[in-house]
């Protein structure tokens, strides 16, 4: 089982796309990765010439960065090379390949101890589908914290799920953080009643926070929450470099309403101004499911199940013991995994039911057991 099959690494051969492939190398280690290299090649009108001798110097490039990640023992894909603008032959080999990430590096430029995004990072951020990974000029390999700012959104949902998944496959501390703001920002209608309504108000943010949290299967993770209130990228920001991040993951869509976050330019300040790289999600997860082959037996499908549990996907799982026990009903280990996948997801009726049925199971299976023995020392004596 993958969970993060194949990342698409977006390189201009800079320092910054640099780090990028050195994280790359990082997370595929960790999960097995195939990594996709490509680079773009701006448009050289009535120069065909020109192009070649680019395309032959682009191709020298990737022998290297192919030489490096095969060393580290990584798949690596035929790096593609084509023409045209960044970002949309970014995107479209993104959709072509199904990717399940695009790292790409943050940029070049700096200007007051801030970065300057890089026009293709930007509008990968703004336009695609896909998650995007920008990796931090300077980032060194390794995650051993991850902030997750949330706005109770599905957006933020998703990128929650791909926090605790990395968190867990990764063993990183993760922080899931919330930033509730002053009502009267949220809703200016309220005016002079702002003061007395802000307690209500921030309690409950509090209380749907803890309702957001209670959808999500932590197990296995070392994580904390943290709330806030105020300016939510000042926040993030803040929270980002006192716990000292190495990875912040957002959904790059967040809500238009209550604790209104990471939307459009507000997502642009954070990215440039984070201290770690970014990963932002929007319609898809970068961790996701990938069965690596058809499987026929039940023990193949209870392993797949018991793998599916361990990581996070209890759902999943359900679909694989249950195969199980449709096989053979006498499968008690499958009983058992089904039971404890209903628990993860609050199913207590369901789980409660599939644990008498894995003790009936086995009940049946020791009875069977002294009833074949008892018929063997009888057959034994008459002998």
């Amino acid at each position: 089982m993958k969970l993060l099959e194949k990342i698409l690494l977006a390189t201009d051969f800079s320092q910054a796309s640099n780090d990028a492939l050195q994280m790359a190398v990082f997370v595929a280690k960790a999960f097995r990765s195939r990594i996709i290299p490509i680079h773009v090649i701006p448009k050289i009108q009535d120069s065909p010439l020109a192009m070649e001798m680019v395309k032959e110097t682009v191709t020298k490039r990737f022998e290297e960065i192919n030489t490096t990640i095969n060393k580290e023992g990584v798949d690596v894909a035929e790096p593609i090379v084509v023409s045209g603008t960044p970002f949309d032959q970014i995107m479209q080999h993104a959709g072509i390949n199904d990717v399940n990430v695009i790292m790409v590096g943050s940029g070049e430029k700096e200007r007051q101890g801030k970065f300057i995004l890089g026009i293709t990072a930007e509008r990968l951020i703004r336009r695609s589908n896909k998650p995007v990974w920008v990796v931090k000029r300077g980032t060194h390999p390794g995650i051993k914290k991850i902030l997750c700012p949330v706005d109770f959104s599905e957006t933020s949902a998703r990128a929650l799920t791909n926090a605790i998944h990395l968190a867990r496959n990764l063993q990183a501390e993760l922080s899931v953080m919330t930033v509730i703001q002053d009502i009267w920002r949220v809703y200016p209608t309220v005016g002079k009643a702002a003061a007395k309504k802000q307690g209500v108000w921030v309690k409950r943010n509090e209380s749907e926070f803890q309702r957001f949290l209670q959808k999500s299967d932590f197990h296995d993770v070392n994580w904390n929450k943290v709330i806030r209130e105020g300016n939510p990228p000042q926040e993030i920001l803040s929270i980002a470099r006192q716990m000292q991040a190495d990875l912040l993951i957002m959904g790059s869509v967040g809500r238009t309403g209550l604790a209104r976050i990471l939307v459009g330019s507000v997502a642009e300040k954070v990215i440039r101004e984070t201290p770690c790289s970014v990963i932002t999600v929007k319609a898809e997860h970068a961790i996701r499911l990938l069965l690596e082959e058809e499987i026929a037996s039940c023990t193949s499908h209870f392993k797949e199940g018991s793998e599916m549990l361990e990581k996070g996907f209890p759902a999943e799982a359900i679909g694989q013991f249950q195969y199980c026990v449709d096989k053979d009903l006498m499968f008690a280990a499958a009983w058992d995994g089904l039971a404890a996948a209903h628990k993860r997801l609050g199913h207590e009726k369901e789980s409660q039911k599939c644990t008498e049925r894995a003790k009936y199971v086995r009940k049946r299976i020791e009875e069977t057991r002294v009833e074949a023995e008892a018929r063997k020392q009888f057959w034994d004596k008459m002998r």
